[in-house]
């Protein structure tokens, strides 16, 4: 049979279709494989990349792989596009690269169709509410986790501890210290990547690591002249073939150097190692590794820091010995420079989470360091412990707005010679879609109140006043009750407390349908648990007061939350002690139930 020019024409436009079918069908199945391999491998960055291109949407990353800078994404992952196996991988990888924007829309997703499928979505989703500044919904979400999660009691834990944060956070950004600014530097330092982990090196070196938008981090140093940072050189160490370097601390000569290694293998674990180089004249020795009580095998350390007098080396790791995660570490070091043996710093300091990115300070003695599981504005927060190494601790406390923010912030750094405070430099992701940039810290002392001179005048007959009567003013359910006040280190009640515990017990007798809980606060004097013990009495000496001025007990719910969310700094910024900032602090608070 003869076929004519047209079918002819047409059978072949159908075997190229189905030929491109084909071959687009294979790239697609590419895709796929490509996204899982890297997202076992702890490759986000490329896994959400292919993992995009596999479902259909718009690539968040353009111009190539970028391991530390994800675009925005105008849209959220399409219902219905790809398994949902798939979009929780995608998920999962947003979330891994701190983009929190995107993360958020792909959890809500995931749990709107398959909560009982992936129950942990629900946790993160919430996770990512609270890290876009959603507090209300982030608390409402983590609440309804609690309710309908059966699994691993760790989580539930977490997001407990996330439900406190979301309290604190408020009343952080309420009390936010205005005398302390925060700026970002200019492009010249953070360019396009991560710039982090700032180091003084002398007076006028700073050196800090970066990425620079390429793969791989790198030291970097910088003249400073005038508080402002020049342009950044690489810092060279002659025959080294690391895989990433960074996260370095100086001796107070600027002569030795101790920094930070580390590589990723075939299976996605990072692991990372510390070493030292001295520099004889213009040029560094080849690095060595510091000895195995600091590097133990099998195990990271990370994060060095030496002490001013040179006596120290802090450092984070997750060697056995420890609390939990990371801890921080300290080892002596001999005039040479080498490390004796480490010493964990303690259950005061440490907890079963993350503990990074030790500072000492040496003229304040204030140990200050990242944790990620306290209490505090979510991510990484800064906290500040007094103390000296190789003595104890005084409980945390946590460095508060603006200093930390609802992102990650580590890494502080200062000149020493300064106030704790004051020309300090931070690293924080809280102005990125995804990574750590250097912030400029200082607090500014404010100004003494002018000398007024008074004219004296005749005085006049005083006509006595009746004392106002007390008033509870509850605005979203709290109130503050500021004139219920203890003494220093006790749970009895001051008398002038009486006239606004009264008020309280008006204010419930006039709305006998509600409950509520006393919350007490401690200052920071003291140890976690002790401090702990002694704010529940002191809520209880408040419920008990209130019961006898007619008010039902199981209206009542007390409650101590120690040392957490103090209102006020209770030290000075060269580490001097502030005892009405401590009166502040040891509080109550009501709340509507």
């Amino acid at each position: 049979m003869r076929i004519s020019q047209p079918i002819r024409y047409f059978m072949l436009a159908a075997i190229c279709c189905g030929v491109v079918s084909v071959t687009q069908a294979q790239y697609v199945a590419n895709y796929k494989k490509a996204a899982d391999d890297y997202y076992a491998k702890g490759d986000f960055n490329s896994a959400a990349t292919y993992y995009e291109k596999y479902i259909g949407l718009h690539p968040s990353v353009k111009g190539g792989y970028e391991p530390y800078i994800i675009q925005k994404q105008a849209a959220a992952v399409k219902k219905g596009a790809g398994s949902m196996e798939i979009r929780y991988r995608l998920a999962e990888s947003y979330r891994n690269l701190t983009y929190y924007a995107n993360a958020e829309k792909a959890y809500q997703q995931i749990v709107e169709e398959a909560p009982a499928q992936y129950p942990l979505a629900r946790y993160w989703y919430a996770v990512c509410l609270r890290a876009n500044g959603k507090y209300a919904e982030a608390k409402q979400q983590q609440q309804q986790f609690l309710s309908s999660y059966n699994g691993e009691e760790a989580y539930k834990k977490l997001a407990k501890q996330e439900i406190e944060n979301c309290g604190f956070i408020e009343q952080s950004l309420a009390a936010a210290d205005k005398h302390t600014t925060i700026q970002k530097y200019d492009s010249a330092v953070n360019k396009e990547g991560a710039s982090y982990a700032a180091a003084w090196v002398d007076g006028n070196t700073l050196a800090y690591t970066s990425t620079r938008g390429t793969y791989t981090n790198q030291l970097y140093t910088a003249p400073v002249a005038n508080n402002v940072i020049g342009a950044a050189a690489v810092l060279q160490f002659p025959g080294t073939n690391f895989d990433q370097q960074g996260v370095a601390t100086f001796s107070a000569d600027g002569k030795r150097i101790y920094f930070t290694a580390w590589e990723v293998a075939a299976d996605g674990k990072k692991t990372s190692v510390l070493y030292s180089s001295e520099k004889r004249g213009n040029t560094w020795s080849k690095p060595a590794l510091l000895n195995v009580t600091i590097n133990a095998k099998g195990y990271s350390a990370r994060q060095p820091q030496v002490t001013a007098d040179g006596a120290y080396l802090l450092f984070a790791s997750d060697m056995p010995g420890g609390n939990g995660k990371f801890d921080i570490w300290y080892a002596p070091l001999d005039a040479k420079g080498v490390a004796g043996k480490a010493v964990n710093a303690g259950s005061q300091v440490n907890t079963a989470e993350d503990e990074q990115a030790p500072f000492y300070h040496q003229a304040s003695e204030t140990l200050v360091f990242a944790a990620n599981g306290r209490t505090g504005m979510g991510g990484f927060d800064l906290f500040a412990s007094k103390g000296k190494i190789g003595g104890s601790w005084e409980a945390p406390v946590n460095l508060g707005a603006p200093v930390n923010s609802v992102k990650d912030d580590i890494y502080f750094t200062n000149q020493q010679a300064h106030g704790l405070l004051e020309h300090a430099i931070i690293s924080s992701d809280r102005s990125s879609a995804c990574c750590l940039e250097l912030f400029a810290v200082n607090k500014l002392q404010p100004p003494p109140p002018p000398v007024v001179k008074e004219t004296p005048v005749a005085a006049a007959p005083v006509t006595p006043k009746e004392t106002p009567k007390e008033e509870i003013v509850v605005e979203h359910n709290r109130a503050l009750l500021q004139h219920v006040l203890f003494a220093f280190n006790s749970a009895a009640l001051d008398e002038s407390s009486n006239g606004q515990l009264k008020a309280v017990a008006a204010y419930l007798q006039a709305h006998p349908d509600i409950k509520i809980e006393i919350g007490a606060h401690t200052d920071g004097t003291g140890k976690e648990a002790y401090n702990l013990k002694l704010s529940e009495q002191r809520a209880k000496a408040c419920t008990d007061y209130l019961v006898k001025e007619g008010i039902a007990a199981e209206r009542l719910v007390a409650k101590g939350y120690g040392a957490c969310c103090p209102l006020e700094k209770e030290t000075t910024a060269d580490g001097k002690d502030i005892p009405e900032a401590r009166e502040k602090n040891r509080r109550v608070a009501l709340k509507v139930l």
